[in-house]
């Protein structure tokens, strides 16, 4: 192999650098261009001053940051210092690093007009396209998230306005709607920790689900009749109905005792994701206030997963992934 057309320092990128078999694999699976359009469209820079850094190349900094759970400036630090990051990212050993103020400013350009939600959306769809997701089942579950404040209940003292108090602490639920076969997240919905689970599944549907796998949390009327009325079967775990005071609630009838435990097996596979973001990802509390802000740390870190999960999918089948219209 000859080196005469390239310079010493990518040189150095290319064949010195440590191998990264993650990172190489990203690389590789993610659809680089159709992104790359899709953002292009959403996101635009006045024109005057220094150029703008490419969003692609922002996008793939952003990545790196979500995947290893890093705060914009030691994510910097780390694109200057790693070869396999400046490698991922296709810049050269001599280039300019983003700075965190520049990656702080494209995560809140995320954040406008629901831009994360809309991109989770247009990745959900480029894998229906290529026929990794089926649309065979759907399971729905939500996670909490806690808030990157103190507690307290005195509005004047909120240091996040949109933390609530929820039965499991205070700060923020995360909705996932999950395909069952592939357990890619196909939509998430972030709420206060006020919000009960059943109340966000409207804003968590796709519009194409036949199966709806969902624990005890959303055995509501309100739940069946939404699914029912979007032409889905409601596979939802039934909950014992509660007793007079002092009394014992009464066990299920037979049936649904043997349903629940039918559908408990297949529901378990929407923790996965949540095992994943909470322990791969890092991902201990909201690194941010406010619910826009922690809607869009959720919505990034859905495409960390699903990115990373799609490495897996590959690896058991390979079917040929091709462009969509961005």
């Amino acid at each position: 192999m000859t080196h005469n057309n390239i310079s010493f320092a990518q040189f150095i990128i290319n064949d010195v650098c440590p191998e990264n078999k993650f990172l190489e694999e990203m690389k590789e699976i993610i659809p680089w261009d159709e992104i790359n359009r899709f953002l292009s469209k959403e996101i635009t820079y006045k024109t005057g001053g220094r150029d703008p850094y490419p969003v692609i190349l922002m996008f793939r900094m952003h990545l790196l940051q979500t995947w290893h759970g890093l705060s914009d400036e030691v994510c910097e630090l780390l694109v200057r210092d790693r070869l396999s990051f400046r490698k991922f990212m296709d810049l050269d050993i001599t280039a300019k690093v983003p700075d965190a103020t520049t990656l702080e400013n494209f995560r809140h350009r995320l954040a406008e007009n629901s831009l994360g939600d809309r991109l989770v959306s247009f990745i959900d769809s480029y894998f229906v396209e290529n026929g990794i997701i089926l649309k065979e089942g759907n399971i729905i579950d939500a996670t909490f998230i806690r808030a990157n404040s103190k507690k307290t209940k005195d509005e004047n003292k909120k240091t996040d306005i949109d933390a609530e108090f929820g039965h499991k602490g205070y700060g923020y639920s995360a909705s996932f709607n999950n395909d069952k076969e592939t357990k890619l997240v196909r939509k998430a919905y972030t709420t206060p920790a006020n919000i009960l689970d059943f109340q966000s599944t409207g804003n968590t549907l796709t519009g194409d689900e036949k199966v709806m796998y969902g624990d005890k949390g959303y055995d509501y009327p309100e739940t069946r009749e939404l699914l029912k009325a979007n032409g889905c079967k409601a596979r939802i775990l039934f909950k014992r109905k509660r007793g007079k005071q002092g009394e014992k609630a009464k066990p299920l009838p037979w049936h649904k005792a043997l349903l629940n435990k039918a559908y408990s097996k297949l529901r378990a596979g929407v923790e996965h994701p949540f095992g994943t973001i909470k322990t791969v990802f890092k991902f201990v509390r909201a690194s941010y206030c406010g619910l826009e802000r922690v809607n869009q740390q959720v919505q990034s870190l859905v495409l960390a997963y699903n990115f990373k999960r799609l490495g897996f999918l590959l690896k058991r089948k390979e079917p040929k992934l091709q462009a969509i219209c961005a």
